[in-house]
């Protein structure tokens, strides 16, 4: 009965999460779109872009202030939605009732274009927190499912809402009201995901523990410092580039057929993805990443020839690339609110290096025309390549070819076991057999020192993650610092199977690194 209640609620949570995460962004998109084009700012974009990073910069703030005070997170959360609900009305009302009736070209129609502009931003920032630490609730099984499903179902619902005949029979208000109601919707569906109610909402509790409301059980936590590394969040920038660099604002005002998300055809490639997310079980996201940089990559560089012979074409593959490069972006920011010590200061975080990124993909398109000067068409193609020499030396950092930069959301080569990252007891072990544990005729004391420093925490991971025997014989010798050549001898397997354990032991823990193995095994000593 208590297992049924518990998928029970694990499906409540995984429909509750994607949903809002479509509701939430596609909301987010239509509102952009209108008052973008209403606002009459010279770099509306680029305006936008450091709006959101204002709003980020200070939600991380107040996270990291009140982290100790005895307050429920998803009541803060809650109350900061349903403000930004209002502000978000608030600057729509100023753009698109205030505006028109001042007089064009004067510095008080700029100054409310901007204040409505800066007013409508506001909701997105609490209100992707809050889905994110939703999401890092989810069963690890399905975090990759729902992000996909809820990143792609929020571009096909904007494409479709942005479609020709329906943003004509909405007009401009229409367009902004059904974004309002959406973002209702997603504040509604992150309350229900989170189980948050009136009843729940009145309980005290316990100073330190700010963050309970976000702990998904079975997994050991560690700190942001040790999950958000520099790496992971150029990763995550990276990602998010796509986005900031196809809507860069060059084209603002241009007719709905200018966006490649109002094709129709860029409608049914987005509705088959959705397809390929629902039916695959093991969809991961490095599936997801050589997705979006095949498309990406066809897209940009393809794009003299396919503006001959099949024209949109290179759009529709822009578009998809940026729906898969925010679908890995999304995965990125789920697992550091997943993995620390209090989700809600890990995801306010993740999500404002996000924005970095997206501010960063405007930066590029717009710092390349002020330095050629050329056509609109020759300094997207200019940015494109130079968005697309990104990606590719990302992935070539993924192939281990540059170890300054880790990538670590992708499964990392497995000759990773091979590095010696390990210290303390674990590197010494791992030295010849010259470590304080290595002796073969250690006394009783020893031998206790080496149960509760290795065995005890080790048996705890593998009961938390559900390892096998054999993934966790491989966790213990990995977290002592041995070699892979070493582990292949000890259990007596080839190289290839101890792969193959190595691979399954990461998926379980999610993992993306051997010092991550490490850490987890530290954390699980610390707690034993």
């Amino acid at each position: 009965m208590a297992d049924e209640a518990a998928r029970r609620g694990q499906r409540v949570a995984f429909s509750c999460s994607a949903v809002g995460l479509s509701c939430m962004f596609g909301g987010i998109w239509l509102g952009d779109r209108e008052v973008l084009e209403a606002s009459g700012l010279e770099s509306p974009v680029l305006s936008m872009r450091i709006c959101s990073l204002l709003m980020y910069v200070v939600l991380f703030a107040v996270a990291c202030r009140i982290v100790r005070r005895r307050v429920d997170v998803r009541l803060f959360l809650g109350a900061c939605s349903a403000l930004g609900l209002a502000l978000f009305a608030a600057g729509a009302l100023v753009v698109l009732a205030v505006m028109p009736q001042l007089p064009a070209d004067c510095v008080d129609r700029r100054l409310a274009g901007l204040a409505g502009l800066s007013l409508t931003k506001f909701v997105g920032a609490p209100v992707s927190v809050w889905l994110a630490c939703a999401f890092a609730l989810l069963d690890r099984t399905a975090v990759m499912r729902a992000c996909a499903l809820g990143m792609l179902g929020a571009f096909a619902l904007y494409s479709t809402l942005s479609q020709a005949g329906v943003a004509q029979l909405l007009g401009t208000v229409g367009t902004v009201g059904a974004a309002g109601l959406l973002l209702v919707c997603s504040v509604a569906l992150c309350m229900t995901g989170t189980e948050l109610s009136p009843r729940t909402a009145s309980r005290r509790v316990p100073p330190g523990a700010l963050g309970a409301a976000f702990a998904a059980p079975g997994v050991v936590k560690r700190p942001l410092s040790k999950v958000l590394t520099p790496g992971y969040a150029v990763a995550i920038v990276l990602s998010a580039m796509m986005l900031g660099f196809l809507r860069n604002g060059l084209e603002v005002g241009a007719s709905a057929v200018g966006d490649p998300h109002a094709d129709p055809a860029s409608l049914v490639a987005l509705v088959a993805l959705l397809a390929v997310a629902l039916l695959w079980k093991g969809l991961r996201t490095e599936h997801v990443f050589y997705g979006a940089l095949l498309f990406a990559t066809a897209g940009i560089l393809l794009q003299p020839v396919l503006s001959v012979a099949a024209p949109g074409a290179s759009g529709v593959l822009c578009g998809l690339g940026t729906a898969l490069f925010e679908v890995v972006m999304w995965s990125l920011v789920v697992w550091v609110a997943r993995n620390s010590t209090d989700a809600f200061v890990a995801a306010a975080a993740a999500r404002l290096v996000a924005v970095v990124g997206h501010l960063a993909g405007t930066a590029v398109v717009m710092g390349v025309g002020l330095i050629l000067g050329s056509s609109l068409q020759d300094t997207l193609h200019a940015s494109g390549l130079v968005v697309v020499l990104v990606y590719v030396l990302l992935l070539v950092a993924q192939l281990g070819f540059s170890p300054q930069l880790q990538v670590p959301f992708l499964s990392p080569p497995v000759a990773d076991a091979d590095a010696c990252g390990a210290s303390g007891p674990a590197s010494q072990d791992a030295e010849g057999g010259q470590g304080e544990f290595a002796d073969a005729s250690r006394s009783e004391s020893e031998a206790d020192i080496d149960r509760r420093y290795w065995v005890e925490p080790c048996d705890a991971v593998a009961d938390m993650y559900r390892l096998t025997a054999r993934e966790r014989e491989v966790l213990e010798l990995m977290a002592r610092g041995r070699d892979m050549p070493y582990m292949g001898e000890t259990l007596c397997i080839s190289r290839n199977t101890l792969k193959m354990h190595i691979r399954h032991m990461y998926t379980k823990l999610d993992a993306h690194s051997r010092q991550d193995v490490i850490s987890i095994v530290e954390e699980a000593r610390q707690l034993s």
